[in-house]
């Protein structure tokens, strides 16, 4: 056949064949002569179906194909599948009988010049960079000085020895919490997921490390999964991520709070060396004791500084004592002084008194004079009063209204609404009205009324 599709349907009426046998004929010939092949191609038209089927198609610049992958073939896929994306597919080419179609039935797809491993890694690492796993922000410091440290990693593995003998050779009093846990193969990222909750559920560590040993790309993909960065994520306890590996970071290594190139490196760093500490503490000490001993020579030479400029107390009592005695003997001559200057202004004064009876008759000829003047200055006050205030009743007599009642007039009051009656208009037949006159009242009823 020489790599063709040998067919053979050259054939007579007499020898008719139906749809179904000639796709039938194409289809066995495929399965002969054709069989599983590496494709080269770009996706297009993917979709995933309601069934966990993969659909797609897988085309050049020439021509294209119908694509299955079926679910159980889907489920090992480590990345993501988009439009546009160039793979390599290996797979069977096929008959789809229903539509007399070919149909590439895919087993196993490859993104082509790089590898499906390290496209499934930047694809999960851009969304969980995306969704803030990696903010710097949330990353938790290390304690100084743990007292329980859990370790995740495989038992019995290179990874676990050398962190114990480094951690106790370090700190032979610290207490180990270990959670062992596959780190390689199927169920190992559920495995460690599982391990890093058990731990925060069991609360005593103060710090978890989390790795293995070095290995190859697909040696350590578990620290790529994302069940292993969202536990990472969740742990209420710091996490360092120890795993010795050939790139240059896990995602494990994104979402830790401290990332360590191998476990032997983080047994290091989460806990410092006893020994060290005892030498710290020594040097600080020395260091101290040297700042006390200068900080003492300081003070002692202020204290003997100033023990030489104090002076004697014996020295200082009897200078003050000199000093009273002047100053009582300047008191007692200002005193005397004094005294004196008083004396001689007594007896000046004395000298410019009067008589006590010639002042005193003065003071009562100024009294009665003065006594005279207020009488007649209140006399004359008081009648220049009373003749302001007779003629001021005067006219408030003549304005009063008694006194046109004098004169014969009278005031007439309605009683039955109590008010002067000004016009006889207001007065209705039969009301009965009260007339004052100068002396007395009277009471009268209107039996008549002229307009």
């Amino acid at each position: 056949m020489n790599g063709q599709l040998d067919l053979s349907l050259r054939g007579h009426r007499t020898g008719l064949i139906t749809v179904s046998e000639l796709v039938r004929t194409v289809r066995d010939a495929l399965d002969a002569s054709l069989g599983e092949s590496w494709v080269v191609g770009e996706i297009s038209n993917a979709r995933l179906a309601p069934s966990n089927h993969f659909y797609f198609t897988l085309k050049d610049s020439h021509s294209a194909i119908n694509a299955v992958m079926f679910k159980s073939a889907f489920q090992r896929m480590r990345f993501k599948v988009v439009d546009g994306m160039e793979v390599i597919v290996r797979g069977r080419v096929q008959v789809f009988e229903q539509r007399g179609a070919l149909q590439l039935y895919a087993e196993e797809m490859e993104p082509r010049g790089i590898g499906a491993l390290q496209v499934a890694f930047e694809q999960l690492k851009r969304r969980l960079e995306a969704e803030g796993l990696f903010d710097r922000a949330r990353k938790r410091a290390m304690p100084f000085l743990p007292r329980r440290i859990g370790i995740v990693t495989a038992r019995g593995g290179a990874g676990l020895r050398d962190m114990l003998r480094i951690l106790f050779d370090r700190f032979p009093s610290l207490e180990v919490i270990f959670r062992p846990a596959k780190v390689q193969g199927d169920g190992s990222a559920q495995e460690i997921a599982d391990a890093i909750a058990d731990l925060n559920r069991d609360g005593r560590a103060e710090v978890l490390i989390v790795g293995r040993g070095g290995g190859s790309l697909e040696d350590l993909w578990a620290f790529n999964e994302e069940i292993v960065a969202r536990a990472i994520f969740r742990s209420a306890i710091p996490v360092i991520s120890a795993v010795g590996h050939e790139v240059d970071y896990t995602i494990a290594d994104f979402v830790a709070d401290l990332s360590a190139p191998t476990p032997t490196a983080a047994a290091q760093m989460v806990v410092p060396s006893l020994d060290e500490l005892k030498e710290r503490v020594e040097s600080l000490g020395a260091s101290l004791a040297s700042v006390m001993e200068r900080e003492l020579s300081g003070r002692r030479e202020s204290v003997d500084d100033l023990a030489e400029r104090i002076r004697h107390p014996g020295n200082i009592v009897a200078e003050a004592r000199e000093r009273v005695a002047e100053i009582g003997a300047e008191l007692a001559q200002a005193v005397s002084s004094g005294i004196a200057d008083r004396r001689r202004s007594v007896r000046e004064l004395r000298l410019r008194l009067r008589s006590p009876d010639a002042k005193l008759r003065e003071l009562r000829l100024a009294t009665s004079r003065f006594r005279m003047n207020l009488v007649h200055g209140a006399t004359t006050a008081l009648e220049a009063r009373r003749r302001q205030l007779g003629a001021m009743a005067g006219r408030l007599d003549a304005l009063s209204p008694l006194k046109v009642l004098d004169r014969g007039y009278a005031v007439v009051i309605n009683k039955s609404d109590s008010r002067a009656v000004l016009d006889a208009a207001s007065v209705k037949f039969e009301d009965e009205l009260d007339i004052r006159l100068a002396k007395g009242r009277l009471s009268a009823r209107a039996t008549g009324r002229t307009i």
